[in-house]
């Protein structure tokens, strides 16, 4: 976890937070998450790194309902 100030930089970025807002209601995707919030998948993986190196989120392997390979799916830590 990190300390108080580091978490106030980190949640001071408006795309962190609205992906912060959509995985406390439900777990989601990277690529739900980029089609909500309207931006590439490669900036909503650029900020789930942050957020989860910082210990907001961390990720859970849900196996493929159509038998292709496992996906990860993020969620917020229960201490956040």
């Amino acid at each position: 976890m990190v300390g108080f100030d580091e978490s106030l930089s980190i949640l001071e970025n408006t795309t962190r937070r609205a992906i912060l807002r959509h995985l406390v209601k439900e777990p989601h995707y990277p690529l739900q998450l980029s089609e909500l919030l309207e931006i590439s998948q490669q900036a909503v993986m650029k900020h789930i790194k942050v957020l989860e190196k910082a210990g907001f989120i961390e990720a859970e392997i849900v196996p493929s309902e159509k038998g292709g390979p496992p996906k990860k799916m993020y969620k917020v830590n229960q201490s956040f």
